[in-house]
C-alpha cells in the first residue's frame, strides 16, 4: 500500500513539474523597462499605456504565433548607468525575454546595456548621444531601434515652428530653461544656437536641477529681460506647473514654449484650462484631436475608451514598436530568431496607422513623412495639434491662439 502511495505521489509531482513547462511554451516574454518611480514616472506611464494596449490587442486576437505575450516590467528609475545595466541583465539575461520595449531608457547607456544581447530593443531616447554610441559599432548594436528622432532635430523643429507661428514677436529676445539631464542639455544648446543664428538674443540660458519648485529669482530676471519667447524643457510635471503658476502672478508678454515638458499627463490634468495657451511638441506622436487617417482615428478612439484621455507623447510610438516587432515575428515564424526578426524590421519597416515607419542606417526613426513631429497648444484644457513638422505646416483646421496673458 505504501509503495502504491509513493507511486501516486511521484506521478503527481511529475505532473506538477510538467505543467509550468507547458505553460512557458505558450508564452512569449516581453521586457518593459520604464521609469516607475522618480521624476520620469509620468512619462514612463505614457509609454506603458501604449505598450499594454498593443500587448492586450495581440493577445485578444489569439496571441503571436499562437502564444500569449507576457510583459515583464523593470523600474529604470532615473536611468543611472548601473540601473539601466541591471534592467538589461534582468530582462534579457535572467527572464530571457524575446523583445524589449522602453521609452526614455538611458540616452546611450541603454544602447550599451542591451546591445550586448541580441534581443530586439525599442526605445524612445531621442538622443544624439544614443546614436553616437550606436555608430561606434553598428553591427554589435544592430538590435537597437530608436522610435524617434534626436533631441537636436526635435529642437530644430521646435525652433522652426516658433518662427512659423502666426504671431508678431515684440522683440528678438529668448529665455531658455532646461533640466540638468542629457535631453535638456541637447535641446537647450540646439535652441540657443538656432536663436543666435537667426539674429535673436538669448537673454538667459538657465540649467536647473530636478525638484526646482521656487522660481522667484529666475522669474525676476525674466521679467526684467521681457523676452518674446520663454522655452522650458523639464520633463517633470511639478517643476513646469509651479513655473507657470508663479509666472502668471506677473506674466511677461512672452510666448511660453514647453517643448516636451508638456508631455506628462499630470500637467494638463492638474491645470486643465489654466494651461491654455502653452505650446509644446511631441515626437512621433499621434496628432489630435482629429487624427490624420481613418485608421489613426480608430486608434485614438480605442485609446480614449481605455484611458479616458487623449494619447500623450510616447504612447503611440511605444505601441508601434510592439506592433512592428510582432509583425516581424509573424513573418519570420519564430520569436527566438532574433537576427532574422531584426533584419526583417530593417528591410521592411512597419505599416502603421498613419503610414510607414522606416528606420535609417542608424536604426533611427527620423521625423517626417508619415511620422512627423506634432506641435501642440493647450486649448480648452487639452493638447491640440496646431503644426506638424517636417515639413512645417499647420495641422488641419486647428489654429494657434494668442495666449491670454499677452492679449
Amino acid at each position: 500500500m505504501m509503495k502504491k502511495h509513493l507511486v501516486i505521489l511521484l506521478a503527481i509531482v511529475c505532473a506538477m513539474a510538467y505543467i509550468p513547462s507547458v505553460q512557458a511554451a505558450d508564452v512569449i516574454k516581453v521586457g518593459v523597462p520604464l521609469a516607475m518611480t522618480g521624476p520620469y514616472t509620468d512619462t514612463g506611464d505614457n509609454y506603458w499605456k501604449g505598450i499594454k494596449m498593443a500587448i492586450d490587442e495581440i493577445n485578444a486576437a489569439g496571441g503571436l504565433l499562437g502564444k500569449s505575450l507576457e510583459p515583464i516590467r523593470f523600474d529604470t528609475q532615473e536611468f543611472s548607468p548601473e540601473r539601466v545595466m541591471q534592467g538589461a541583465d534582468y530582462l534579457c539575461g535572467k527572464e530571457k525575454v524575446h523583445s524589449v520595449h522602453a521609452g526614455w531608457a538611458g540616452w546611450g547607456q541603454d544602447v550599451r546595456a542591451y546591445g550586448k544581447y541580441d534581443v530586439p530593443f525599442f526605445c524612445d531616447d531621442g538622443s544624439q548621444a544614443a546614436v553616437d554610441v550606436f555608430k561606434t559599432d553598428p553591427e554589435m548594436y544592430s538590435n537597437i531601434f530608436q522610435l524617434t528622432d534626436t533631441g537636436i532635430n526635435q529642437a530644430e523643429s521646435m525652433f522652426r515652428v516658433l518662427m512659423a507661428l502666426p504671431y508678431e514677436y515684440p522683440n528678438k529676445k529668448a529665455v531658455i530653461i532646461t533640466a540638468d539631464d542629457a535631453w535638456g542639455t541637447e535641446v537647450g544648446d540646439t535652441l540657443a544656437r538656432n536663436f543666435k543664428e537667426k539674429g535673436w538674443e538669448v537673454a538667459m540660458h538657465e540649467i536647473v536641477p530636478y525638484g526646482t519648485r521656487e522660481w522667484g529669482p529666475i522669474l525676476t530676471k525674466i521679467r526684467k529681460a521681457a523676452p518674446a519667447i520663454i522655452h522650458v524643457e523639464i520633463v517633470s510635471a511639478q517643476e513646469v506647473i509651479t513655473f507657470f503658476r508663479q509666472f502668471m502672478k506677473a506674466p511677461s508678454k512672452s510666448i511660453l514654449s514647453y517643448g516636451y515638458s508638456i508631455v506628462p499627463r499630470e500637467v494638463v490634468e492638474t491645470m486643465g484650462k489654466e494651461a491654455d495657451g502653452i505650446i509644446g511638441e511631441v515626437q512621433t506622436a499621434m496628432p489630435t484631436p482629429e487624427a490624420p487617417t481613418p485608421e489613426a482615428q480608430a486608434w485614438v478612439d480605442r485609446f480614449v475608451s481605455l484611458y479616458n484621455h487623449p494619447p500623450q507623447a510616447g504612447s503611440w510610438a511605444a505601441y508601434s514598436g510592439v506592433k512592428a516587432w510582432a509583425t516581424a515575428v509573424a513573418a519570420v515564424g519564430d520569436e527566438t530568431q532574433h537576427d532574422a526578426v531584426i533584419q526583417y524590421i530593417k528591410k521592411n519597416g512597419y505599416k502603421g496607422e498613419t503610414g510607414w515607419w522606416k528606420w535609417d542606417d542608424d536604426n533611427v526613426m527620423r521625423a517626417g513623412g508619415d511620422v512627423p513631429i506634432g506641435h501642440y497648444q493647450v486649448q480648452n484644457g487639452e493638447l491640440v495639434t496646431i503644426f506638424t513638422d517636417p515639413p512645417t505646416k499647420p495641422y488641419k483646421d486647428f489654429q494657434f491662439i494668442t495666449p491670454r496673458w499677452i492679449k
